[in-house]
């Protein structure tokens, strides 16, 4: 997921220009006609986005409880999957002396454990995918607000998220990336609660 950060930039086009060298010029306003101001320099500035989002202590707390919540799901499809390579390991030990029938039966059945391995997996994967998408979605949209009021109160103009990989940034010189003092203005802005300790087990009785 990437998110990009791009803020106005005002620019006189040539037709603005051409409309204003049309207009009659009044000789003594011109000749008491204040130099222009010299344009202020651009700032532009660089973050890593998703980096910035999983070392933020919310993205943090919530990936390790995602990892919490499939732990269970893990567990039971790496038992299947040993349960399932028990199967192969029997039918290749009976290969020289089980009858066809026996080894027909059994390589259906290893063939039948395998399709609904694959598809537990793919299940799996697919609802990490998507409550991960769901999570990222959330904590961009707080990190995109730290950046709208950090960018301009510091004076840049454009902040680019140079994330994806390619990344259309070729190089940039470290001192324009931003990436942890976003994160820590987000910590402050979105703090996480010290979690409490766990509580003793209860006393054996004697």
């Amino acid at each position: 997921m990437s998110y990009r950060v791009v803020l106005p930039v005002l620019i006189l086009g040539a037709a603005a220009l051409a409309s204003a060298q049309a207009q009659p010029q009044d000789p003594s306003l011109t000749a008491t006609a204040a130099a222009p101001a010299p344009d202020a320099p651009v700032k532009i500035a660089t973050i890593f986005a998703q980096n910035a989002i999983v070392s933020t202590q919310e993205g943090q707390k919530a990936a390790a409880g995602l990892t919490a919540k499939f732990e269970p799901q893990r567990r039971d499809f790496e038992k299947k999957q040993g349960e399932l390579q028990t199967l192969r390991d029997q039918l290749k030990r009976a290969l020289p002396t089980a009858s066809q029938e026996a080894r027909d039966r059994l390589s259906r059945i290893i063939e039948a454990r395998s399709t609904e391995l694959k598809r537990l997996s793919e299940d799996i994967q697919t609802q990490m995918e998507e409550q991960e998408a769901n999570l990222m979605q959330d904590l961009g949209n707080k990190l995109l607000k730290v950046i709208d009021t950090y960018a301009p109160q510091n004076g840049y103009a454009v902040v680019l998220d140079v994330s994806g990989r390619p990344s259309p940034i070729l190089w940039a010189h470290p001192s324009i990336d931003i990436t942890n003092e976003v994160v820590r203005l987000y910590d402050k802005a979105h703090p996480v609660p010290p979690e409490l300790p766990a509580p003793p087990p209860p006393a054996k009785k004697q």
